[in-house]
């Protein structure tokens, strides 16, 4: 569409016929509001030159129709105005247009007056204003309306700016469908988003911008720093470099903003910034925290709540931290008890999937068919019984988040199978569905049997193990770590406490001794039953060692065949480990020959001072 703009009578019936020539009917716009109400159809604006300031902000395409001197020197020459004092009233912006050299030549009697600034007591009775015919009230009409002569812009001029305009149609199309398209996208983000060009000027913002940082009206075109006087934009315009997660107090919000400058052929061409209320974000994390609370897909546990002090524990610990930075696979080994689960949850939470659900499952709770549908979901009708509309497995659950394979060395065959192509792919297949589902999920498996023998006796696939083992962790029994049994036993009677409302307050020191003489093939889960156990039956607030009476006999007999070959015991191993070292290259040969894993061996080659 060609739209005309304050075009007086004369002009806007040329123009209108020059477009209709070309199958064009032009629309008619006499006021700002007129354009603004048909602002959603891109159009070409033609409108004199004197005018293009005041339509300048809409950015839209305006062909400027402007007076030559041409056309002025044609107005002279028809109404025999050269011996004349002549005065050209035109406005400041019009002043650009017009080169007064050489027609100053011609004219010896002759000057260019500003309309703006005309001083009509000074002006001469006998001068003449030659006025563009577009200006049909200019200040002093009524005074001197005979010394008036209204100048017509060329018809050469009127069928180029036509022409200009017509070229610009298509382009104009297809620059105002974008934009609109860029303000829709920017329009139904969550965050405030606002952009500004090379100079600080706003090219594009949003309501939500508009909200947090108190804006109103239209504010494209305008500097930045008529609204935030020490924009931190402008940092960003000088140095192109982004800035993250920086925090900030606007009209009493807490916002987070992230800048980022706009790069065109290594220069910096403008800044793009979005930012978030800080209540928004909390309440979206609490939001989804809830949701997989309700699911049973979140993680409780943190690395910080995992008790222990000795060496072997605070190692893991640490190891745990750098794991969770990464997002490979990882393989946690340890016998029954010792808390992989909880490392798990750990390095979860530790990670940039935290707020994603924490998925975990006992790959030996299932049998084979069951495991499988409950890993990948199935289809309706894929079996007798299937949900109606199918089921989401845990893989798709634990989308965004991280998947928890405990005891994956009883994981069948078939089931491992389906679990490499997943690490592979990236993607599931639903038990009795033909397309394939991508996740975005991490592994975190654990095993308390050696995969190694396992793999020897083809229960285990090899390429699975190496998928799997990428990241390993292996978790001292609580035997390895009996100086942590008072601490142990301190946080779980306060948790007792609390869950059986008993009043505990006491341990003896000789209570310690009893649980520490003991080597608890169950390791931490064996213990906190035990610790259980005694405070459900004590009636009182002290915990003595005679409270233990009843695992008396159970010390007494372990004690009885471990005490004896404990020594032979720990010279075996050491010469064993010994002997292994010196045959092997690297530890992890000297390990594999032994039957246990590299970090194991790290682990008792401290112990035993190799």
């Amino acid at each position: 569409m060609i739209a005309l703009y304050k075009l007086n009578k004369t002009l806007e019936d040329t123009v209108t016929q020059l477009l209709i020539e070309h199958g064009i009917q032009p629309a008619f716009f006499h006021s700002k509001k007129s354009i603004i109400d048909h602002m959603m159809n891109p159009f070409v604006l033609i409108t004199p030159s004197t005018y293009v300031n005041e339509v300048q902000s809409f950015s839209i395409p305006i062909v400027p129709l402007s007076i030559h001197l041409s056309d002025f020197e044609k107005t002279i020459k028809e109404q025999n105005l050269h011996e004349k004092n002549l005065c050209i009233l035109v406005s400041d912006e019009e002043k650009k247009w017009l080169d007064t050299e050489n027609f100053l030549m011609y004219h010896n009697h002759f000057e260019i007056c500003s309309k703006e600034f005309v001083n009509l007591g000074n002006a001469n009775k006998n001068t003449i204003f030659l006025v563009p015919s577009w200006d049909s009230n200019p200040p002093i009409a009524k005074r001197i309306n005979e010394n008036i002569f209204y100048v017509h812009p060329s018809m050469d001029t009127m069928v180029s700016a036509v022409l200009q305009a017509m070229n610009l149609t298509e382009v104009t199309r297809e620059m105002f469908k974008e934009k609109y398209q860029v303000q829709a996208i920017a329009d139904s983000a969550h965050d405030g988003l606002i952009a500004v060009d090379k100079q600080g000027k706003i090219t594009l913002s949003n309501n939500n911008a508009k909200k947090y940082l108190g804006l109103e009206g239209d504010v494209v075109g305008r500097n930045i720093t008529e609204y935030i006087p020490h924009s931190d934009m402008l940092r960003v315009l000088q140095t192109g470099k982004k800035e993250i997660g920086d925090v900030a107090k606007i009209l009493d919000r807490q916002i987070i903003i992230n800048r980022y400058p706009v790069i065109l052929n290594n220069t910096v061409v403008g800044a793009v910034s979005n930012f978030k209320e800080i209540t928004d974000l909390q309440r979206m994390e609490m939001k989804l925290r809830k949701k997989l609370h309700e699911n049973g897909l979140e993680a409780k546990y943190r690395l910080e709540d995992i008790i222990g002090e000795v060496q072997g524990i605070r190692e893991a610990k640490e190891q745990a931290k750098i794991f969770a930075e990464t997002d490979a696979t990882v393989l946690i080994t340890g016998e029954s008890g010792t808390g992989k689960e909880l490392f798990a949850q750990g390095i979860h939470l530790e990670s940039s999937r935290a707020i994603g659900p924490f998925v975990a499952v006992n790959c030996a709770a299932f049998p084979e068919n069951l495991l499988e549908t409950e890993l990948f979901g199935y289809e309706e009708g894929s079996f007798t019984g299937a949900k109606k509309g199918g089921k989401q497995g845990l893989f798709e659950l634990a989308h965004g988040g991280t998947l928890f394979l405990d005891e994956i060395g009883e994981m069948p065959l078939q089931i491992q199978a389906h679990l490499l192509r997943v690490l592979q792919e990236r993607s599931i297949r639903r038990v009795g569905g033909q397309r394939t589902i991508p996740v975005n999920v991490r592994i975190i498996a654990a095993t308390n049997t050696n995969i190694e023998d396992e793999i020897e006796k083809k229960q285990f696939r090899k390429d699975l193990y190496y998928r799997l083992n990428v990241l390993s962790l292996d978790l001292p029994p609580l035997r390895e770590r009996l100086e942590d049994v008072p601490l142990l036993t301190g946080h779980f009677i306060e948790q007792f406490n609390e869950q059986h409302q008993k009043q505990i307050e006491k341990i003896d020191k000789e209570f310690y001794s009893v649980l520490q003489d003991y080597h608890w093939p169950g390791n931490i889960r064996e213990l906190r039953n035990v610790l259980e156990r005694i405070v459900l039956l004590q009636q009182g607030s002290a915990i003595r060692a005679k409270d233990a009476s009843f695992y008396y006999p159970k010390l007494r007999k372990k004690r009885s065949q471990t005490t004896a070959s404990a020594a032979s015991l720990k010279e075996n191993e050491k010469d064993l480990i010994l002997g292994a070292l010196q045959q092997y290259k690297s530890r992890s040969e000297a390990a594999k020959s032994l039957g246990i894993d590299r970090s194991t061996l790290w682990r008792k080659i401290k112990e035993y001072k190799l």
